[in-house]
């Protein structure tokens, strides 16, 4: 998922005809497929445009903004723009890892500096941190007890946002931090974000198991590596697209799904599929007059630390997030290897529970037996849950594994990453298993037809339990 940072790597296609379930979901619905496709395809024309990317503060992004808009005015929506500001990031092409008597590895193929990494142009040696700290690996502050200032960080992932671990570098006296994943291999490293680029002024790199065992041996024998890598911090105004039905109701149900793209390849699963399952469903409720208001959001930034959700929520005034009945969250719902999966956090706000129940039935109604998952911070849902306002949605794996039950239960491939591209450049609409989408897209009209017709009720939220969550 997007804004995920423990990531796998890319892979050829499964078995499984592009645009089709590795399970049969033939119970009749609202939304196909097909009607999935021309949004993905109008998304990659935009990505093929402009350099291949839509990522947030380019014009590939800006364009999106301007597809998704056109196409809810004509649904008859009232549509804002509403801008905010962030900080933007760029690599330069040229960077390299070199390690003295031994191989000299290249950005893009062997590491790629971690969104918001600052530039540098290094030598050092080698300090090893965390390979013996379980799955927290340079989490704490304590894992750099004993770090020699002046040398290089070397790190295995961990469970905690990278941008923890640089900090903890950082106070350390490392010169540069570098994060090895054994499962990216050659020409497969992604690039988690760091999530602002206050306080990062080292050179930080995601970079493949080879790199990772080069680092190692250097550590061991006391080589000098040589890092050098540049990147461009800056800032640009960006939009979120949010489009509201017409009515008078107080009470709203928003949807959202972020939708801008990664800077290595299109976005099309990660996270095309969302906002083109929103568009299906807001045309659909275009021709209904349910009770509530729907209100449909389609967030920037979220590649970069879900920037744009947050400064949505950070808007809201009190009676604004009390207005809010629910929030539901539809981010890549295609991926080739799936699992479904329902949002399910224990800490989540009254009535969430509600709604992942509702989602499960549902699915279960269409001959899918969903699993449920604490997503945490990991999309947009997470400013609408720490505001105390219910929230759910839906999901079909990113670089998680997929075990032999699930292969069992849903079909694909055990042992494989449940979207191989995540991230990568054949995120593309060919790997998107669209009558998924289109799946949960029905389902995505079904809770909220229920939510907004009271056939779902929630808890009311008053404008004291909404200042309260602030």
């Amino acid at each position: 998922m997007a804004f995920a940072l423990v990531l796998a790597a890319c892979a050829g296609p499964t078995d499984t005809p592009s645009g089709s379930p590795t399970h049969s979901i033939d119970a009749p619905q609202a939304i196909a497929g097909t009607d999935i496709r021309p949004h993905l395809e109008a998304l990659m024309e935009i990505a093929t445009d402009n350099g291949g990317l839509r990522t947030a503060g380019t014009a590939g992004y800006d364009a999106s903004v301007q597809y998704v808009a056109e196409q809810l005015r004509e649904m008859g929506y009232s549509v804002e723009t509403p801008e905010f500001q962030m900080a933007t990031y760029l690599e330069l092409p040229g960077g390299t890892l070199a390690v003295d008597g031994g191989p000299t590895f290249e950005t893009g193929n062997d590491f790629k500096a971690m969104i918001y990494s600052a530039s540098g142009d290094l030598s050092g040696a080698v300090t090893p941190v965390g390979f013996d700290d379980g799955q927290d690996s340079g989490c704490d502050a304590a894992d750099f007890d004993g770090f020699v200032a002046g040398t290089i960080a070397f790190a295995p992932p961990g469970q905690c946002f990278r941008r923890q671990v640089v900090l903890n570098a950082v106070a350390a006296g490392a010169v540069a931090l570098v994060v090895s994943y054994p499962q990216y291999a050659k020409g497969e490293p992604r690039r988690p974000t760091l999530l602002s680029p206050d306080g990062i002024d080292i050179p930080v790199l995601s970079a493949t198991g080879e790199v990772g065992e080069a680092l190692q041996a250097a550590a061991e024998d006391g080589s000098q590596v040589h890092i050098t890598v540049t990147t461009e911090i800056g800032s640009a105004m960006v939009h979120n697209v949010i489009a509201e039905s017409h009515g008078i109701a107080d009470r709203v149900v928003m949807l959202g799904g972020h939708l801008d793209g990664v800077h290595d390849g299109p976005g099309i699963n990660d996270n095309g599929s969302g906002p083109a399952a929103l568009l299906e469903v807001a045309r659909l409720l275009a021709e209904e007059s349910p009770r509530a208001r729907v209100r449909f959001a389609f967030w920037g930034g979220e590649e970069f630390g879900l920037l744009g959700s947050r400064a949505y929520v950070d808007g809201l005034d009190a009676d604004g997030r009390a207005e809010i009945g629910a929030y539901l969250n539809f981010d890549m719902l295609g991926s080739a290897n799936y699992v479904p999966i329902v949002y399910d956090e224990p800490g989540a706000a009254a009535g969430s529970a509600e709604i992942a129940d509702f989602l499960v039935a549902y699915l279960e109604s269409v001959g899918i037996s969903p699993e449920r998952m604490d997503l945490g911070g990991g999309s947009d849902h997470y400013f609408f849950s720490q505001s105390r306002i219910p929230t759910g949605g839906l999901f079909s794996g990113a670089t998680e594994l997929k075990t032999d039950a699930q292969a069992e239960a849903y079909g694909g491939t055990a042992g494989e990453a449940m979207d191989a591209c995540y991230h990568l450049v054949c995120d593309t609409v060919e790997r998107v298993n669209l009558d998924l989408v289109a799946t949960f897209a029905n389902a995505a009209l079904a809770v909220t037809v229920a939510i907004a017709g009271g056939e779902l009720e929630l808890p009311q939220r008053g404008r004291a339990g909404a200042a309260r969550a602030r």
